[in-house]
């Protein structure tokens, strides 16, 4: 029983917190709305490959995904993040990236990366927080770092994941754990 509340618990905590980071934040302050035209669905087959191999939740993928940059493969950030996935040039060339527009090896690069971040850190959160920041500002602050954006992205993260996870219906996903045996 304890098992099936753990998830339950987790998804609580998410919703609760996402709650509170729409209430601080401006609607579309950190937005993950998709340009017209380049659904996500798009790119499913080569999330779910992705997840796969890197032993990933899909909705976590995708959630990054959507967030790093609307779903659009050619994105490239005033950083310079490119891709799907938004990877720096630099990590990039640590995961042996050679296209990062490349739908297919920007999206397997992200993975791996939030893959390392989430072994590195053993928190959804914390893992987000360092794809986003870095992992050395991680532990620099021992935990997210106080950077807004850092912040706003991981609520922004967290809040796309829950509503990929339960269709956007919070009750129906809980009364759907609570039920699994």
């Amino acid at each position: 029983m304890l098992k099936r509340l753990i998830p339950l618990f987790c998804c609580l905590a998410v919703a609760a917190a996402a709650q509170a980071f729409a209430a601080e934040h401006a609607p579309g302050e950190y937005s993950f709305r998709l340009p017209k035209g380049t659904p996500s669905s798009k790119f499913q087959a080569l999330i779910i490959q992705a997840s796969k191999r890197h032993g990933l939740d899909r909705a976590l993928v995708q959630a990054v995904m959507e967030v790093e940059s609307g779903a659009d493969p050619s994105a490239v950030s005033p950083k310079g993040a490119q891709g799907l996935m938004q990877i720096m040039p630099k990590t990039g060339k640590d995961l042996h990236l050679a296209d990062p527009l490349n739908p297919e090896s920007n999206i397997d690069a992200g993975s791996r990366y939030l893959k390392a971040q989430l072994a590195a850190f053993g928190d959804v959160r914390l893992a987000l927080a360092a794809y986003n920041a870095g992992p050395e500002a991680v532990r620099k602050f021992g935990g997210i770092p106080p950077y807004p954006e850092t912040q706003r992205y991981v609520e922004a993260v967290a809040n796309r994941f829950i509503r990929l996870k339960t269709g956007g219906d919070l009750k129906a996903f809980v009364k759907q754990v609570l039920e699994e045996k």
